[in-house]
């Protein structure tokens, strides 16, 4: 009887034993599910994000850009027609200042709360999440005077606002950088370039006046001749380090509704390059009278395309030579100037005026190759180019981790800006150093001396204290990753041995991109001396302004 109870006992124990059991995986199952589908959920669109990015940019990156564009359009004709801009200009600086003299922490760094996924460059700048942020809505034209020949703007226009605005009325901007969305505030206090920068220089050349708001407070006007001139020519590069950019007037010149572009294909390295020193005017040490833009595009070390372009009005376009580039099944720009070098045969277009200003716009000059690989198929041109581009934002917000850290080690989104008689041995360099990128953009500027800047002046002037410069751009991939061997390029060291070199030619880097410098190799290429002066006396260190370093894309 005691067995039997027993052996009761221990049946009921493994019993209850394999029901906990039981209960316990069921529990753990239903966990280990909860997690798995969790993890699904949080995984799947990264997974996407990372591995379909094209198709998220074209499914959603198109078509909120486009709403995004209709919305600042409208934003911008309510302006326009209901409010009178200059007065609540005023107020708008006001409240600015009011902000900064009210800053609870004064020893905050200051810099503007447009937000770093707004901004057109690729790189990634985290300050903003550190410092004080300061509030400025300030995105109109403020007035256009035909008659003295002056735009006055708030810093966040776009190069896309203003050339709605002025072309029609037969004037435009001696300088008038590539993309729709650059900001007149970045280019004065970063840079800008153009197929015009041979004649009238980097963009800060067309500045009239700055209005600008100080570290204490205080709002200056600041021009080429008056008390506040050591800050005006030290304004560009100096990124938003010396003082906040309020407004800017700057100069126009009258244009015409056609560009005559004339595409010069060149099958050696020497040829394109002379071709392009000839056509800037350094030669005869007077390039005024040179033609109005210059352009090159490369597609190898020695296969370029040379463009020269000018003014013409609408009756002296011969009938049938008309290239609207803007035309949404258009090919894009640089497919249709690599089709002109493969016939090997100089080719004479007329293309309007704006067109020409944004014709690398469609395709972020060979971006979009990277971002939608069937943008430029006669198809999709078709059916969805008319909502090409996405904006560089959304490619930004769109991205993870995973693509970041890939883009940053393999994406090379660089311009260097070298003289002209160290352009073909810079060249050669690129051609080595990132693993045959092509095409590269070449665009010609006349460089000035810029007393207080941080860019140094000619090594080599003319008469005139000027020095030729070329803007080599290189973006893309070098052709080992296309190849899927992305181990043999080393982004680091490519970087920092051209950086080496740059120096050596008496060149710089454009600091829209990632730096590759420490502080103390920065310092070697961009001139502190009277930048720190400047910083002193216009209240922008201790606390107010970090330097230029300070704001960069950092990477070493």
């Amino acid at each position: 009887k005691t067995s039997s109870v027993m052996g009761a006992h221990a049946g009921l124990g493994v019993t209850t034993l394999a029901v906990a059991s039981a209960i316990t995986g069921t529990a753990m199952l239903v966990k280990k599910r909860r997690e798995i589908s969790k993890a699904m959920l949080e995984d799947f669109p990264m997974y996407i994000l990372t591995n379909h990015r094209s198709a998220v940019v074209t499914i959603f990156g198109l078509p909120l850009s486009l709403l995004w564009d209709g919305a600042l359009r409208l934003r911008s004709h309510y302006i326009k027609v209901v409010k009178s801009a200059p007065h609540l200009h005023d107020q708008r600086v006001m409240t600015i200042q009011e902000q900064v003299k009210n800053r609870p922490d004064k020893n905050a760094p200051l810099c503007t709360a447009r937000p770093g996924w707004m901004s057109v460059s690729l790189s990634y700048r985290t300050y903003k999440k550190k410092w004080d942020a300061i509030a400025m809505p300030l995105y109109d034209i403020l007035s256009i005077d035909t008659d003295n020949l002056i735009v006055r703007v708030e810093p966040f226009v776009s190069i896309g606002q203003l050339t709605h605005a002025l072309n029609p009325q037969g004037f435009t901007l001696p300088v008038v950088p590539e993309m729709d969305d650059l900001t007149v505030g970045g280019l004065i206090n970063g840079t800008g370039i153009e197929s015009s920068s041979h004649k009238y220089g980097l963009f800060h050349e067309i500045i009239a006046e700055l209005e600008l708001l100080l570290g204490d407070g205080t709002v200056v006007v600041a021009t080429a001749d008056n008390e506040y001139k050591d800050l005006f020519h030290a304004i560009p590069w100096s990124y938003g380090t010396l003082a906040l950019l309020l407004s800017a007037k700057l100069r126009l010149i009258p244009c015409k509704e056609f560009v005559k572009l004339t595409y010069t294909p060149h099958t050696k390295m020497e040829s394109y390059v002379e071709h392009m020193r000839t056509l800037s005017g350094e030669y005869n040490g007077d390039n005024s009278e040179t033609t109005m833009f210059v352009e090159g595009l490369a597609y190898s070390l020695n296969e370029a395309v040379v463009m020269a372009g000018e003014f013409v009005d609408k009756v002296d376009v011969p009938r049938g030579c008309t290239n609207r580039l803007s035309l949404w099944w258009k090919p894009w720009f640089y497919k249709h100037v690599q089709k002109i070098l493969s016939k090997n045969q100089e080719t004479v277009e007329y293309i309007p005026l704006r067109d020409y200003y944004h014709r690398h716009t469609q395709s972020l000059f060979w971006e979009m190759e990277l971002m939608i690989p069937i943008g430029n198929n006669v198809i999709f041109r078709w059916l969805l180019g008319w909502l090409m581009p996405p904006k560089v934002s959304f490619l930004k917000i769109s991205q993870t981790e995973m693509t970041r850290q890939l883009v940053e080690k393999t994406h090379v989104a660089q311009d260097f800006l070298v003289p002209t008689r160290k352009m073909a041995e810079f060249l050669e360099l690129a051609e080595n150093e990132f693993d045959r990128i092509y095409p590269l953009w070449l665009c010609l500027h006349d460089h000035a001396p810029m007393p207080g800047s941080l860019l140094k002046d000619p090594a080599v002037p003319r008469e005139n204290g000027h020095e030729m410069y070329i803007d080599i751009g290189v973006y893309g991939l070098p052709q080992c990753v296309h190849d899927k061997r992305e181990d043999e390029f080393d982004m680091k060291k490519s970087m920092k041995n051209v950086i080496e070199e740059l120096r050596g030619m008496d060149g710089f880097q454009m600091l829209y991109a990632d730096v590759f410098n420490t502080r103390e190799e920065f310092e070697k290429m961009f001139d502190h001396k009277e930048y720190r002066k400047l910083r002193s006396k216009y209240n922008a260190d201790g606390g107010a302004f970090k330097e230029v370093y300070d704001k960069m894309s950092v990477i070493l």
